[in-house]
């Protein structure tokens, strides 16, 4: 299994990139604009781009997604309760993608947005149990999201905090946790 980080330091959004060289396949989640960083990762890895998630609709940084799924041809995955007008297989809580010896698996964290998943990441040579989680907005470094972005505030908060922070709470303490902003964020 390999992971690399991208991060846009003007705004510190990162975006991930998580794969498997022996079965030829990655998946990009949270892509930024700009979508030759992704080629260029999966090219040096020797993979195709298979799946390209994100998280929830971005409001801080223009999604690179649709552009990257153009570009390569790989399947743009996005929560069901996602308002949008483009093309693009829509998942929900539990659903299972795997890429070679990697398995993706779809955790609906509402309260930022009500869209908002992270994906759990577990490498299958391990162990069948999640190893990371890529949070995208849902946690970040010191803190959690706002949660009156997509809704009323008190509404987001309420979602985030009984709905989307138990389902971390029974996480064993050796998961990763990579969020979808990092330092040098405003």
């Amino acid at each position: 299994m390999f992971f690399e980080q991208v991060v846009r330091t003007e705004t510190g959004c990162a975006s991930y990139v998580v794969g498997c060289p022996g079965g030829g396949v990655c998946a990009v989640i949270d892509p930024l604009w700009d979508p030759e960083p992704f080629i260029q990762i999966a090219r040096k890895q020797g993979v195709s781009i298979r799946y390209i998630i994100d998280t929830h609709s971005h409001a801080d940084h223009v999604s690179g997604a649709r552009r990257l799924a153009e570009a390569t041809g790989g399947e743009l995955l996005l929560h069901q309760d996602a308002e949008i007008t483009y093309p693009a297989t829509r998942v929900q809580d539990g659903d299972l993608f795997e890429i070679g010896s990697v398995r993706l698996e779809v955790m609906h964290t509402p309260g930022h947005r009500p869209e908002h998943i992270i994906v759990a990441i577990s490498d299958l040579t391990r162990s069948d149990e999640p190893w990371m989680l890529c949070t995208g907005d849902f946690l970040l470094v010191g803190d959690v999201a706002r949660p009156d972005l997509a809704q009323g505030g008190e509404e987001g908060a309420a979602r985030l905090f009984d709905e989307a922070i138990p389902r971390l709470a029974s996480l064993p303490d050796y998961v990763e946790v990579y969020p979808g902003h990092v330092g040098g964020s405003t």
